[in-house]
């Protein structure tokens, strides 16, 4: 794997992974907008499970991303009910 790529895994019971990379390599236009805006709250709406495990991926390897996401800096545990909330609503000002 490149440095800088995130593996996200999509599990399906059967074993089968796949990531984002591998589910936009026909378009690499599109994988680089995934890439950006699925870290923006409020943006991606439902997320399937790729879309969960990027995000989550990258909000273990960010503090600052971690705070824009209304979770601590230093937090250890990311519930997926709370990421799925901030994808879908965005994150109150209360929680900023």
């Amino acid at each position: 794997m490149l440095p800088g790529r995130i593996l996200i895994l999509l599990s399906t019971g059967e074993g089968n992974e796949m990531t984002l990379e591998e589910r936009y390599a026909n378009d690499p236009w599109l994988l680089d907008l995934y890439r950006e805006k699925l870290l923006e709250p409020g943006w991606a709406g439902e997320l399937d499970t790729v879309g969960l495990q990027y995000i989550k991926s990258s909000l273990k390897q960010s503090p600052s991303l971690r705070r824009r996401w209304g979770f601590r800096p230093s937090a250890k545990r990311l519930s997926e009910n709370r990421i799925r909330a901030v994808a879908m609503d965005g994150v109150s000002a209360k929680r900023r």
